[in-house]
């Protein structure tokens, strides 16, 4: 007995729609806010959680996002001396942000932030913002970027 193509496919299609556009609107993000101003930043990512002046000219500023929901399913196998768990995804992401002379130069994420597939999805929410602004009118967000981007 044959199965039906749809059965047939049913596994690469719970495979793709279980890959999560978190990781993408990460990168995105990160892309997107690099060369920004402060002040567009802030208007869109919002306040950060922190900062922190390095010198005169250089800044961190730290995004931060906690999952109580962490999506799929998690599995805890109890080991003599520990366990691991298999499945699930991180819950936490701190975006850290270097501001150099009022610009962003760069964007790194780090925390418990891997979704169950792909990397770095958990802090797709703290640049969305800006990709939507970004959506609805291209030329109004783009006054804040650099020139040179």
């Amino acid at each position: 007995m044959r199965a039906s193509p749809v059965l047939s496919a049913l596994p690469f299609l719970v495979l793709a729609s279980a890959c999560s556009p978190g990781y993408e609107v990460a990168q995105k993000g990160r892309q997107f806010v690099t060369g920004m101003d402060v002040t567009t930043l802030q208007s869109c990512a919002g306040i950060p959680t922190r900062t922190k002046r390095l010198d005169a000219r250089t800044e961190l500023y730290s995004y931060e996002i906690h999952y109580e929901r962490t999506g799929g399913v998690q599995i805890n196998l109890p080991i003599i001396g520990g366990g691991f768990s298999a499945g699930g995804s991180g819950n936490y992401c701190h975006a850290l942000v270097r501001v150099v002379g009022g610009r962003v130069e760069g964007v790194t994420y780090t925390g418990d932030n891997d979704e169950m597939l792909g990397k770095d999805g958990v802090c797709a929410p703290i640049f969305r913002g800006c990709l939507r602004e970004y959506e609805k009118s291209p030329e109004v967000a783009s006054t804040g970027r650099s020139a040179n981007r």
